[in-house]
């Protein structure tokens, strides 16, 4: 019998699948020498005075110092994969996206997507 995944699973191994270089936080260490994301959950909320909660995902995409022209394209690449089946609608963009800076820990410039799937809250 196949283990059940769960949403951070799903969205990391479709990632992967389509030739995306993906890592769990705390994992990636040192200068960035070509484009990759890093995803986490990223907190939740509870629908309204529904049995559902919306829980969020934050995508942290780098890439090198010497590549900032590049980071609106990984963008795109990054969102082809979220926002299309199998993924989408089962997550689902929020449209925020934070500015971009330069990350000196790891030399280089990065931008945040934040997405959101909902959940059925069986303990409400």
């Amino acid at each position: 019998m196949e283990e059940s995944k769960n949403v951070w699973q799903l969205i990391y191994d479709e990632l992967v699948k389509n030739g995306i270089d993906a890592y769990p936080p705390a994992i990636k260490n040192g200068e960035c020498k070509a484009p990759y994301v890093m995803f986490k959950q990223a907190g939740a909320n509870r629908l309204g005075r529904y049995s559902s909660r919306r829980d969020f995902y934050d995508f942290y995409l780098y890439v090198p110092r010497n590549r900032y022209s590049f980071l609106s394209d990984y963008e795109a690449q990054i969102k082809q994969v979220l926002d299309n089946p199998p993924l989408y609608p089962m997550i689902m963009p929020t449209g925020s996206k934070e500015n971009d800076y330069f990350d000196d820990n790891y030399n280089a410039h990065l931008r945040i997507l934040t997405y959101y799937n909902n959940v059925r809250d069986r303990h409400v």
